[in-house]
């Protein structure tokens, strides 16, 4: 499958520090890609990369098939990026700010963004600095979507939406992946988001990815198996090379299995265990475990009486 986003070697370095350290990323054409970090991982200068608004101090960008550079106004047409808090033109009415993305826009769908308009209950004749900003990130979703983008980087796209407008853009962004196959990149702290709408996931950790992976390959990667004990727990049961995290209770461990989960299961089931049974484990609880593992933790920020 091709590329809708390839980077190589890519470094940015702002007033001195490092915001992106050599990173290689690539974005299969029609995927919604889940793009998620602590705050700080460099997720928004990435984006900003992929868009053309920055520029890498080192390292290589192709977007769509064209190498980035400073003389890519076409590649304007089918990039189109929306971001929380990104202001828009505070004293035109919503008729008016519509009109203005037509003439920028040459695949504009002006019916389509009537239409999306009025789904999400946002007056046409209402000033857009009187919109709240759950409305406006509705109103930037509503114009991205009919300038009809071959690629669409999402920058906490539902910010400030209740959850019933939330739950209704959402699907309207996988209705638009499959039914005109726009790639999406999604960066988000709403780990649910990602997990209800990605194909493929990547994570950011002080400027270079620590995982890149399909969220089915992903899954199965990672496991988590509760274990019961007939007394205690010995530490080197536990000594295990695809165990990754104990968390004991008693005679009860949550066990978080790296790789093949029935080697593991089996080595405990030898070793006289009680229950070995497998639980459930989200996208959150792995994103937790990915990142726990190169060394972030807010373990230390706790209620001080």
């Amino acid at each position: 499958m091709r590329p809708a986003i390839e980077m190589s070697d890519v470094t940015k370095v702002f007033g001195g520090k490092m915001a992106l350290n050599h990173v290689d990323w690539r974005v299969d054409a029609g995927s919604i890609h889940g793009l998620i970090g602590a705050n700080g991982a460099g997720k928004t200068t990435l984006l900003r990369l992929a868009l053309g608004t920055l520029w890498p101090d080192q390292g290589r960008i192709e977007v769509l098939d064209q190498q980035l550079g400073r003389e890519n106004a076409d590649l304007r047409q089918h990039v189109h990026y929306v971001a929380t808090g990104r202001s828009l033109p505070p004293h035109f009415r919503v008729d008016e700010w519509l009109h203005y993305m037509g003439l920028l826009y040459d695949r504009w769908d002006e019916r389509r963004a009537r239409h999306l308009v009025e789904a999400m209950e946002i007056s046409a004749s209402s000033i857009i600095r009187s919109l709240s900003t759950g409305m406006q990130a509705s109103l930037q979703l509503a114009g991205a979507i009919a300038a009809r983008p071959a690629l669409l980087l999402l920058d906490e796209p539902t910010n400030g939406m209740d959850v019933v407008v939330k739950r209704q853009v959402l699907q309207l962004m996988m209705d638009m992946a499959a039914a005109e196959g726009t790639t999406m990149v999604l960066a988000t702290h709403n780990i649910e988001d990602v997990e209800r709408l990605a194909d493929s996931v990547s994570v950011l950790y002080r400027g270079r990815f620590v995982l890149n992976s399909s969220l089915e390959s992903l899954k199965g990667h990672m496991h988590r198996l509760q274990v019961v004990a007939d007394g205690e727990w010995s530490d080197a049961v536990f000594a295990q090379p695809h165990i990754a995290h104990v968390e004991k209770r008693g005679q009860v461990a949550l066990v978080t299995v790296e790789g093949p989960l029935e080697p593991v299961a089996a080595h405990f089931r030898e070793a006289g265990a009680l229950l070995v049974e497998p639980i459930d484990m989200d996208l959150a609880e792995i994103f937790r475990m990915v990142l726990e593992k190169e060394g972030y933790s807010r373990d230390t920020l706790a209620w001080d009486a």
